[in-house]
Order: C-alpha cells, then sequence, then structure tokens
C-alpha cells in the first residue's frame, strides 16, 4: 500500500469515527454565530456532515488549513466550520434552503448594522427595532421574517468583512386548542365523534385563550431557576409536586425529554406551576419551540383530584431517540 493509500485510508477512519460524535455547545455556538442557523439546524447540519462520507472529498487537506488556521480561528472559525463555509461560497446558485428561511428571527443591531436606519439603507429591508437586557446590558435588535435574513445573507456575501451576525430564530410552539371538541388532549384521540360538544352551550377547558391556567412540567423545566429564568419571574417559582396520564417520556437527541401519547392508565411525574400572562406563556413557547405542541391533560396535584390544565407534547414522535 503507497503513501497516498495510507494517506486516504487514515481519512477515512478519522472521517467514520467523527461521524459517531455529537456536536458540543461550542460547535453549535459556533455555527449559529457564523451562519445563523437555529440551535436545531445547527445541530442537524452538522451531523449530516458528519456522517456524509463524501464529504471526505470536499475536505482542506491538513497542508491548507494549516496556512489559514490562524486567520480563520481568529475570525471565530474551526476547521469543520471553514469548510462548510467555502461549500456555501462555491454554490452561489444553489437550490435556496426554505425551511433555514422560513419563519421569523430576531437580529441583533451591530456591527456594520449599528441602527434599525443602516439595516435598512443596507439591505432594503423594513423592520421596526425592539429594546432587549441580557447579562451584557441594553442590545437593540430587528424582528425580521425569512425574506430579510435571505437579504442580510447576500450583503455579507458580496461584503468582505469577517463580522458575522446575532441571528436566531423564533420558533413557537404552536398552541391551537378546540372549543368545539378535546382536540388536542394528551393520550386521547380526541378526533372521535364522542370527545366532541354535544350542543353549542358545551365547553371545553382550558380554552385557547384562558388565563390562569396550570402547566405541567418534566424534563429540564421542574427545575425552579430554570423557569424563573425562561419566563422573567422576580423570585423562585412555588412549583407544585404533580403527575398526568396518558403519556409517556422519550429521549430526544441523548440530552432531552420528549413526551408523547401514551396508554390511559401510563403516570408521568413532574410538576406544575400556574401560567399567570400571555407573555409567560409566550416565553415557554418560544422556548419548546415547533418541536413539541400544546396539549390538553388532567394534572394530579400533590396527589389529589386533578385539575385541567396544559402540558407540552413531542410534535414528530419518530425524530425521538429509539429506546
Amino acid at each position: 500500500m503507497d503513501l497516498l493509500q495510507l494517506q486516504c485510508l487514515e481519512e477515512l477512519v478519522n472521517d467514520c469515527t467523527r461521524s459517531d460524535q455529537e456536536p458540543t455547545d461550542e460547535d453549535l455556538a459556533r455555527w449559529q454565530a457564523l451562519f445563523g442557523y437555529s440551535a436545531c439546524d445547527a445541530h442537524d447540519i452538522i451531523t449530516k456532515l458528519r456522517a456524509d462520507i463524501n464529504h471526505r472529498h470536499r475536505r482542506l487537506s491538513d497542508e491548507q488549513w494549516s496556512l489559514i488556521k490562524v486567520e480563520k480561528e481568529a475570525e471565530g472559525y474551526d476547521r469543520e466550520s471553514y469548510e462548510h463555509q467555502l461549500q456555501l461560497w462555491v454554490k452561489p446558485n444553489r437550490p435556496i434552503d426554505s425551511q433555514r428561511f422560513s419563519g421569523t428571527f430576531i437580529f441583533r443591531l451591530e456591527g456594520p448594522f449599528q441602527d434599525i436606519h443602516a439595516l435598512r439603507s443596507a439591505v432594503g429591508i423594513s423592520a421596526e427595532p425592539r429594546k432587549g437586557h441580557g447579562e451584557e446590558g441594553d442590545a437593540e435588535f430587528a424582528v425580521i421574517n425569512g425574506d430579510g435574513k435571505r437579504a442580510i445573507e447576500a450583503w455579507l456575501e458580496k461584503s468582505s468583512t469577517a463580522w458575522r451576525p446575532t441571528l436566531v430564530r423564533l420558533s413557537k410552539a404552536p398552541k391551537d386548542l378546540s372549543d368545539t371538541s378535546m382536540y388536542p388532549t394528551l393520550g386521547l384521540d380526541s378526533t372521535l365523534p364522542h370527545h366532541r360538544a354535544n350542543s353549542i352551550d358545551q365547553g371545553f377547558v382550558p380554552t385557547q385563550n384562558e388565563l390562569p391556567v396550570w402547566y405541567f412540567f418534566y424534563g429540564t423545566l421542574m427545575d425552579p431557576e430554570t423557569l424563573q429564568k425562561c419566563i422573567g419571574l422576580t423570585d423562585l417559582p412555588t412549583m407544585v409536586p404533580a403527575s398526568i396520564k396518558g403519556g409517556a417520556l422519550r429521549g430526544w437527541k441523548r440530552k432531552y425529554k420528549g413526551l408523547v401519547d401514551g396508554p390511559a392508565d401510563a403516570q408521568v411525574d413532574g410538576y406544575a406551576y400556574r401560567i399567570e400572562t400571555v407573555d409567560q406563556e409566550d416565553f415557554l413557547r418560544f422556548r419548546e419551540t415547533t418541536n413539541y405542541e400544546v396539549v390538553r391533560c388532567r394534572i394530579m396535584l400533590n396527589g389529589r383530584e386533578g385539575t385541567l390544565g396544559l402540558t407540552f407534547r413531542f410534535a414528530d414522535p419518530s425524530q425521538l431517540d429509539v429506546d
């Protein structure tokens, strides 16, 4: 076996080993900052890239990377993300990824776009500024749609700047509670006739806009500090030990939990908290994203007879980990 064959074999082995690696939080943060992907999009793209054996033929050689490594790392790239950037540059006429440009985005006004006027002048989009406050102080943002995101990326491709935007998709868990049936309810085929209203006077609760309303939480939202930060509470919330039936928990991406329909007697333990305002509920729905949906459920509080409330059910069980 000659030297070239050995080198190719080594690269193939390295790529196969690499394909089993989950993207780290550092990987996801880098790809979000460089390319404007959401965390979920970045995870999926990196995972597919590492699993693509043909990607080996599009990688930089060790010699090529050594020549530009210092410069590109100063710009925020590592080798893998810069290889991805090169693929984006050499495919100017690539088909538009409709999913990447779908939805609404928060765009931080900074760099070449210090204020809303600079943004409008450079890329010709209409957007209204919003104020925000974080650990680093006050900041100004613009809410833009997919066309605005596309225009900003096109401007960046034509410019020589190494600056990359802070751009995050606003993905909101859907909530569509029927007022004529029990749809949607955890663990229940609420489309069946006997789960529909018998008269125009019969109602189903919670209603679409009912507040306050009890929410059942499992996974990371059972932690009071996590919930406090999520919905913007001044003090730690007093959460009530609770359980629901008709559901089951499954793993997602080896680190999260997804609630799915289960047998009628299947019980899931967690905590409940009463959500008081539209803003609090919206914060929750933005956090859970379209990977989840709001559904009705019966919540047993402190082991006693329950109350009707809401929870987040995983929207596409086929994406969950195989047990």
